[in-house]
């Protein structure tokens, strides 16, 4: 199933692949291999084996279907958290509805492509989420504009956050980086990645695309900014 790194691999954005059509496997290797700075270094076409592959090989990034034999994707998301969480998760599936788009943002995915996107769309959305920020298909971000909107529950208890962490997470809602960030405040980086461990500590949350609802459910950010992080395609 996986091949082995070639040399020179570490200098590479190192991805893996779950996905139970071989066909697509094969394309979205012949795509991303084909992206400057990208290897697929394996591919799994049902979860367990996706899981064990990925708990030995640590990937940057794990591009995953939900629909799979002998697992759930969701389930095999929150598996992989806990197996590899220093992993982006791009979701990239043809299940695309609330229950599928919220739930795969709960479990920590950084990413939801639809598969009837294009392949210039589906670049973008490795090159996004691999370089750490959160990107979602058209489908997908009509979806959470809408959830956002009706403010589902989530984890959210702005009375355990400091004022100057309200401040941090609205920054980082906003799409500022940890450097503008301390620009913005006269501070150090250090400081702020100080801040944003506490920001997910407090709040439990990992990743940019939760922080982003979790301020404008606070009233820290507007839908519109959370919007402009959320979805702005990638450079």
């Amino acid at each position: 199933m996986p091949r082995n790194p070639g040399l020179g691999a570490q200098a590479k954005l190192r991805v893996a692949i779950i996905d139970d059509h071989t066909a697509i496997i094969e394309m979205m290797t012949q795509v991303i291999e084909g992206m400057p700075g990208h290897q697929v270094i394996g591919s799994a076409a049902e979860a367990i084996a996706g899981l064990d592959f990925c708990r030995e090989a640590q990937p940057d990034l794990i591009i995953l279907d939900l629909v799979l034999p002998r697992m759930s994707g969701l389930s095999l998301l929150a598996k992989l958290r806990q197996a590899c969480p220093s992993a982006r998760i791009l979701i990239f599936s043809g299940c695309v509805n609330p229950a599928s788009v919220w739930g795969a943002m709960k479990a920590g995915a950084n990413g939801f492509m639809e598969k009837m996107c294009t392949l210039a769309e589906l670049r973008s959305a490795v090159q996004a989420v691999g370089a750490g920020r959160a990107y979602f298909g058209t489908l997908a971000s009509a979806i959470v504009k809408d959830l956002v909107r009706h403010k589902p529950a989530t984890p959210a208890r702005p009375g355990l956050l400091t004022e100057r962490e309200k401040t941090v997470l609205g920054c980082l809602a906003n799409g500022l980086t940890s450097k503008e960030i301390a620009a913005l405040l006269g501070v150090s980086v250090h400081t702020i990645s100080n801040h944003r461990s506490r920001l997910m500590k407090k709040t439990g949350l990992r990743h940019v695309a939760q922080l982003a609802l979790h301020a404008v459910q606070c009233g820290l950010a507007s839908d519109n900014t959370a919007g402009q992080l959320l979805f702005s395609p990638a450079p």
